[in-house]
């Protein structure tokens, strides 16, 4: 019981993973103009007090819109999710099928098959550079040849590159007579299914929320957030500044939520560690190779 105390106030003063960073300016500048409207309102200017503009937003439309953009990101966020665990998944179906089912009769052609299994881990680093529209780094040199990583440079979708490598293998290996049709059609399903994968990342990064809602919510939010101490001044007094405050936390907070897990695969602290992943699908292929070898 006191561990699950501790740990829920840790995590409710972990201020790396917080919005708090992303919306202060916006906080501090509505607690400001209610510094400014209680100064005004102290002085004697009564006409800064005017509680019909609680009708000007509904709070439950601000409210519903706010869970809609929330409720839309999350969606993208858990899709995203979703799409990385299928990534490792089909990476380590393929890698273990292509490991049992295609022979190696000696020492160079184990290599080769060990090469293309690390190409399934190439495709997962490759894909989280080609989401984050970054390009060869020192984890993806680490699975590639220098010919390889050479190669990347200059395309534009790096990790469909690498899955033509691994088809190109599939189909030498088929022609070969190593494999038969029904596992070479086994194998090349589950790379399907990687590129699958592929596409459907793309598709979360390339249909954002839209520009038009988000600029009205932020509008809405803006008119809200500094209409309030209009309301307040009269029965808060001084209040009126942290409890300005506190609200615009709140709303602010929740929007910059919902705008930073719109984009799950960047290198904010709430988005999917593709990195670990991508070392765990790796390091996964490397004990089935070494496996084998003991063997």
């Amino acid at each position: 019981m006191d561990f699950q105390g501790n740990d829920w106030f840790k995590l409710a003063l972990n201020l790396r993973s917080s919005v708090i960073r992303n919306i202060k300016i916006q906080v501090l500048l509505t607690m400001v103009i209610a510094l400014i409207i209680t100064i005004f309102y102290q002085h004697g200017y009564s006409g800064f007090s005017q509680p019909i503009l609680a009708g000007l937003i509904p709070g439950i439309v601000l409210g519903l819109i706010l869970v809609f953009r929330t409720n839309t990101a999350y969606e993208r966020f858990w899709e995203g999710w979703h799409i990385a665990g299928m990534t490792i998944f089909t990476g380590r179906n393929l890698s273990r099928q292509m490991w049992l089912t295609i022979p190696d009769k000696n020492l160079e052609e184990r290599q080769e098959k060990a090469a293309c299994l690390r190409l399934i881990a190439a495709f997962f680093i490759a894909m989280k550079q080609h989401l984050r529209h970054a390009g060869v780094d020192e984890q993806l040199k680490s699975v590639l040849s220098s010919e390889q990583s050479s190669k990347l440079q200059d395309v534009t979708n790096m990790p469909l590159k690498v899955t033509q490598w691994i088809g190109y293998y599939l189909t030498k290996q088929y022609t070969k007579q190593q494999i038969d049709t029904i596992q070479f059609a086994s194998l090349n399903r589950l790379l399907d299914q990687l590129v699958e994968c592929l596409s459907r990342c793309e598709r979360i990064l390339g249909a954002p929320m839209p520009h038009a809602y988000s600029i009205h919510l932020r509008h809405l939010l803006i008119l809200y957030c500094f209409a309030l101490p209009f309301q307040m001044v009269k029965d808060l007094q001084w209040w009126t500044v942290p409890v300005s405050g506190v609200v615009a936390f709140a709303l602010f907070g929740i929007e910059a939520i919902g705008l930073e897990i719109e984009n799950p695969f960047g290198y904010d602290p709430n988005d999917i560690p593709l990195d670990k992943l991508c070392h765990k699908l790796h390091k996964d292929i490397e004990e089935l190779i070494a496996s084998k070898i003991l063997e």
